[in-house]
């Protein structure tokens, strides 16, 4: 009898999912059909980028990949500002001239940074910090994204540091401009990059 319940309730959930997916295929038919897919696109580019709340924080953290020139600059700012007095560029290697000579150009001694050369992914960005953030004990940090990489960076430094403020800012000199994905060829490859990326993160971190 315990088997056959097994059974049934095996076949019940199996029967869920293919509804499911069935549910899934017609709305996104749906929306192919019978609304203006340009305008969901755009949407959905714009949806990526997350509003800033930049917040003094115990730490700046600045994330690599596009446009790293202006997110080191962005996290020089910020520290330049007082919002931290302390910087981690996560996802560099240890000997990239391009944070030592920004830091150095801007007077800023070696003793206010650190380089985190293992994170090879955004969620890597804040898996790698959760030693500095337990020996320091951090109570707060102000994370440097790219505009279309903030709202999935947020939700895995939200899902690394439950419970801990992540505040977040990115440079206002980005290329990113989602009013202008299908005229802006630096804003269409940098939303055909992260917006799969946003979906995986969003189905495996919230």
């Amino acid at each position: 009898m315990t088997n056959f319940r097994k059974f049934f309730k095996f076949i019940l959930k199996g029967l869920y999912f293919a509804q499911l997916l069935i549910f899934i295929a017609t709305v996104v038919l749906g929306i192919y059909l019978f609304v203006d897919t340009d305008r969901v696109v755009e949407a959905f580019a714009k949806y990526l980028v997350v509003e800033k709340s930049i917040q003094p924080a115990d730490v700046i953290i600045v994330t690599s990949g596009e446009e790293d020139a202006l997110r080191i600059a962005e996290g020089i700012r910020l520290f330049q500002e007082g919002y931290s007095n302390f910087i981690i560029f996560s996802g560099y290697s240890k000997d990239n001239q391009m944070i030592h000579k920004a830091m150095s150009a801007a007077g800023l001694p070696e003793t206010c940074y650190t380089i985190d050369d293992k994170a090879t992914s955004t969620i890597e960005n804040a898996t790698c910090q959760q030693a500095y953030v337990n020996d320091h004990q951090v109570q707060s940090m102000l994370v440097v994204f790219s505009p279309p990489q903030s709202r999935r960076g947020l939700l895995a430094f939200r899902h690394t540091f439950n419970g801990l403020p992540v505040y977040v800012s990115y440079s206002d000199r980005s290329s990113y401009q989602p009013d202008a994905l299908f005229s802006s060829k630096e804003t269409r490859e940098m939303f055909t990059t992260q917006a799969p990326k946003f979906v995986y993160y969003f189905f495996r971190y919230v």
